[in-house]
């Protein structure tokens, strides 16, 4: 469990050098397997296994961890949500500040259900979290010509999960768990997997781009339905 724990927040703090160490790793176990001494061989390519296996975490791991973020997460959510219905209340019953502060019923509703739904089914949409960005980038490393093993394939888009950390920052903390996601990925692509600062970029800009050109396929087609009548 410490090593689950150290490794994570090891690659938190220092995702440059983890992915590098990781990277590393990898040529060492293929310098390894292709080494003429025999007799070291099997020597070697233990222990440098028995490196990797104390650093990888896989996805379980890193979805359990992540998962007390959110559930941190969701409960502070609810103290502040019911604390600003305090305080609205409070203030005054028919106000304007109450109106602002306090909403309609059904946004109430949504509101709670919403987070509860993210904080119990956060594995699933880990899970197809990183499903999607495995296609995404498996789709692009075809493109460039790159030749990636699913092992580090996983490595990419498993550690980009520690970017929930961040849900512990009260009101911003959500933005910025996104955005550090797509940092982490964006780290794991050039570190790990070697692609060019350029292709990790358009990497990790290529599901806006996507649904840019879907969006611009829809208005196309739009117009198109328009004019025909």
């Amino acid at each position: 469990m410490y090593n689950l724990i150290y490794n994570y927040i090891d690659l938190l703090l220092h995702p440059v050098k983890s992915h590098q160490d990781l990277a590393n790793e990898r040529e060492k176990l293929e310098k390894v397997k292709k080494s003429r001494d025999f007799s070291l061989v099997d020597d070697d390519l233990h222990e440098t296994r028995e490196e990797k296996k104390n650093f990888i975490l896989d996805f379980a791991s890193f979805a359990t961890i992540s998962w007390a973020f959110v559930l941190i997460f969701a409960i502070y959510s609810l103290i502040f949500f019911h604390f600003g219905q305090y305080l609205s209340d409070d203030l005054s019953e028919d106000g304007f500040l109450a109106s602002v502060l306090g909403g309609s019923l059904f946004q109430k509703k949504i509101f709670i259900i919403s987070l509860l739904f993210e904080a119990v089914f956060f594995p699933l949409a880990a899970w197809v979290y990183i499903k999607f960005w495995r296609v995404i980038i498996s789709f692009f490393a075809n493109l460039f010509d790159k030749n990636v093993e699913r092992e580090s394939l996983d490595e990419v888009v498993n550690t980009s999960l520690v970017g929930n950390f961040f849900l512990l920052i009260p009101i911003l903390g959500k933005m910025i768990k996104s955005v550090s996601q797509i940092f982490y990925i964006f780290i794991g692509l050039k570190h790990n997997l070697k692609f060019t600062t350029t292709q990790s970029f358009i990497v990790v800009i290529s599901p806006l781009i996507f649904i840019a050109m879907f969006m611009l396929f829809m208005a196309m087609y739009g117009m198109l339905i328009i004019n025909l009548y």
